[in-house]
């Protein structure tokens, strides 16, 4: 291994270290001389690294695992998460929650919290909907992207 590809191995491994202090789920760098994407999918399950530099150096490591895909009926549609975090039905354990499901929203209605980065997150209605199902439980990390109500637009 040479020193250039040991040196970048460590990065990884520090940068991952620092993710699981601070319970982060994903982080991925862009620059010119390298690319970096490292997603925690799970605290129990594999972590997927991909590090790849411009020279075309080889990935160090990819380990994923499929994602369960949910179907949607003709007509409805899905409410995703710009973020990854971990998902929040309430504002605090005792609360109650913002929607649930045969709920009729209207725009600007807060449907969830994705807490990323000790930052909480309101994720709002851009439009009247009906909450058909929820996708995701309380307290379930989650990524960007991934689909958390399936709504049908009133």
């Amino acid at each position: 291994m040479s020193a250039k590809e040991n040196n970048l191995e460590e990065k990884v491994k520090s940068l991952y270290e620092v993710m699981q202090q601070e319970k982060v789920e994903e982080i991925r760098i862009d620059s010119s001389d390298m690319k970096l994407h490292i997603r925690r999918k799970n605290y129990s399950r594999p972590v997927q690294r991909v590090a790849q530099s411009t020279a075309n150096a080889p990935a160090k490591q990819e380990v994923s695992s499929p994602e369960p895909q949910q179907e949607v009926v003709l007509g409805e549609s899905t409410i995703k998460s710009p973020i990854t975090g971990v998902f929040y039905r309430s504002p605090s354990p005792t609360s109650p929650m913002f929607v649930k499901e045969g709920d009729v929203v209207e725009t600007g209605k807060t449907l969830c919290i994705v807490e990323a980065m000790k930052v909480m997150n309101e994720i709002k209605a851009t439009e009247r909907a009906k909450i058909v199902k929820v996708l995701v439980e309380n307290g379930e990390p989650i990524n960007s992207q991934q689909d958390l109500f399936v709504i049908e637009k009133m």
